[in-house]
């Protein structure tokens, strides 16, 4: 009996490949940002040209550099003026100095010329390396990409268009940006602490013990 031939198959494409730089579609779109500790990241050399599902996560981390702060830092804000309005803890005693302290401290985060920490969050949408699929953005990956940085301490994304024309850090010299971003880390440390320090004054005017 003679032998059936069993006819080879194909490998079969993937319906959804990723949509990473190698990608047919998007390999000449991209450009090589910077390198750091022996990796290359890269950007779209348009923005017009950015996928809307990558780009929603940009106007998210846009608005958290315009504010200064993340999402739950503006509620902390917001919670704790709610808090000095109410009273405080024990309802009965509603204190102009703590809420004015607490305003300051969101005006003073406001007057920031940047917020570091937000920067760095939109660098990790804007900036990304070969293995990212470009069609929507994975925080957790970002989150990877800016202790790496941190790590190697990188700041060369804060002079790297477009950041450096949305920041308007054009005549900045490296050193000059460096010192800056020290100033407003240990500012923001200050602020923060006022604010958590406003809660603890609260539960200790309560007879509660702060955490």
């Amino acid at each position: 009996m003679r032998k059936k031939r069993v006819a080879k198959r194909r490998p079969v494409k993937p319906i959804n490949p990723v949509y990473n730089l190698k990608h047919p579609d998007i390999a000449h779109k991209v450009e090589v940002a910077f390198e750091a500790g022996g990796r290359s990241f890269y950007r779209f050399i348009d923005d017009h040209q950015i996928p809307a599902g990558r780009y929603k996560y940009i106007y998210a981390a846009l608005r958290e550099v315009d504010l200064r702060m993340n999402l739950d830092t503006l509620k902390g804000y917001v919670a704790e003026i709610k808090k000095v309005l109410n009273g405080g803890d024990k309802k009965n005693n509603i204190s102009l100095e703590n809420l004015w302290r607490v305003t300051l401290n969101l005006e003073s985060r406001l007057a920031l010329a940047f917020e570091p920490a937000s920067v760095a969050r939109l660098a990790a949408v804007l900036f990304f390396d070969e293995t990212e699929d470009l069609m929507t953005y994975d925080k957790m990956k970002g989150a990877q990409k800016v202790e790496f940085w941190e790590k190697h301490n990188v700041r060369d994304f804060f002079l790297t268009m477009p950041i450096v024309e949305l920041l308007g850090l054009r005549n900045i010299s490296a050193t000059s940006l460096e010192a800056f971003i020290q100033e407003s880390q240990l500012l923001l440390q200050d602020l923060t602490f006022d604010l958590q320090n406003q809660s603890s004054e609260s539960l200790s005017e309560s007879g509660k013990s702060p955490l």
